[in-house]
């Protein structure tokens, strides 16, 4: 399967895989040819895109790390702010996580805006799953690490509306209310005798930068422990790559770009290596372009291919990019909402992002 735009849907294209709202219910099955009705239905709910199978993509087959309906699940306990439930949740994708082993994180979050907040947290806390495995944590210390991803934001869901989903610039103002958000979220848990110190800082410091620059109490890395950088790194990684009302997205090779840059002043370098080793710089599935001008779309991206993955050219030959005689080539988003780390815009994004 591949990844396309909404826009660029053609009628008749079948679906990839199965299309679900925010609470888990399908809108639409995997197969399913694209009808008028279905793509104005799908655009209705704030989708951007979809993954279809055709001949092009025979082949490329892409895993869930969680199964959907426990990401449903995830989202729901964080809606509701149900921290009982997402401990009880955190347990779950542990157990679903090292039953499937670890995967490459190629799936794109097909979300919505409205659905930001609880579908980041659920998000980050796959990240930090797979991460966790990378570190070889344990399977309690995973659980940690996973409960402190999945409640990490809802201090969010106490900050005003206008400020949390504002499309323009914050003002000082409105910036020092988003940083609260930590301490709120900490402030639900802090008396809890049934979580653990390790979430409960984690949670308090996962805006806490290795160089001591962080909020709300501008430690340095040498005071934090693995869970707050792994945590860390994971909101900020998903932070970039999300589109909101305010940012259009980061390329997952543009966000791992921002990490490596700022190793050792923001981020932990060995919880950004870890990263890398499992988020895949250029998705499956995903159009791109060849420096010559062709376009193609990912089909093999894992181990050394991470860098220079196999490419499938529309006429249907392969490229495997880390072969000596096709060094020559580099590879380029095609993706019109896609930004550049370089871009004028990115000091203003830093700080929204440091708001993530």
């Amino acid at each position: 399967m591949r990844y396309i735009t909404l826009d660029e849907s053609v009628l008749g294209m079948r679906l990839g895989n199965d299309m679900y709202d925010s609470y888990g219910r399908i809108l639409i099955g995997r197969g399913c040819e694209l009808t008028e009705y279905c793509i104005e239905k799908l655009k209705n709910y704030g989708f951007d895109g979809v993954y279809i199978d055709d001949e092009l993509s025979e082949g490329i087959e892409i895993e869930n790390i969680i199964s959907p309906q426990l990401r449903a699940e995830g989202m729901a306990c964080i809606r509701e702010m149900d921290i009982d439930k997402c401990q009880v949740i955190a347990r779950r994708m542990v157990e679903e996580i090292l039953n499937r082993g670890v995967l490459p994180m190629d799936l794109f979050d097909l979300r919505t805006y409205d659905d930001y907040t609880f579908a980041h947290s659920v998000n980050v806390a796959v990240l930090c799953g797979v991460m966790g495995i990378g570190l070889e944590m344990t399977e309690t210390d995973l659980t940690y690490q996973i409960t402190a991803a999945l409640i990490h934001d809802l201090g969010k869901l106490q900050i005003p509306d206008e400020i949390l989903n504002k499309p323009g610039r914050l003002t000082p103002e409105e910036y020092q209310v988003m940083k609260t958000h930590p301490q709120l979220s900490y402030n639900l848990i802090k008396d809890r005798w049934d979580i653990s110190s390790f979430v409960k800082t984690a949670v308090l410091f996962h805006h806490e930068n290795v160089d001591g620059t962080g909020y709300p109490q501008g430690i340095t890395g040498d005071r934090q422990t693995i869970f707050t950088k792994v945590l860390h790194v994971a909101d900020v990684y998903d932070a970039l790559v999300s589109k909101r009302p305010y940012k259009n997205p980061y390329s997952p090779f543009d966000a791992a770009e921002y990490l490596m840059a700022n190793c050792g002043t923001q981020f932990d370098m060995e919880a950004v290596q870890i990263l890398l080793q499992y988020v895949p710089l250029f998705p499956k599935g995903t159009e791109v372009k060849l420096s010559d001008g062709r376009k193609c779309i990912i089909y093999e991206n894992s181990g050394v291919h991470n860098l220079r993955p196999i490419v499938r050219l529309y006429d249907g030959d392969l490229i495997d990019l880390s072969e000596p005689s096709n060094m020559m080539f580099t590879l380029s988003s095609t993706r019109e909402d896609i930004v550049s780390a370089s871009s004028e815009f990115e000091e203003a994004r830093k700080k929204m992002i440091g708001l993530a």
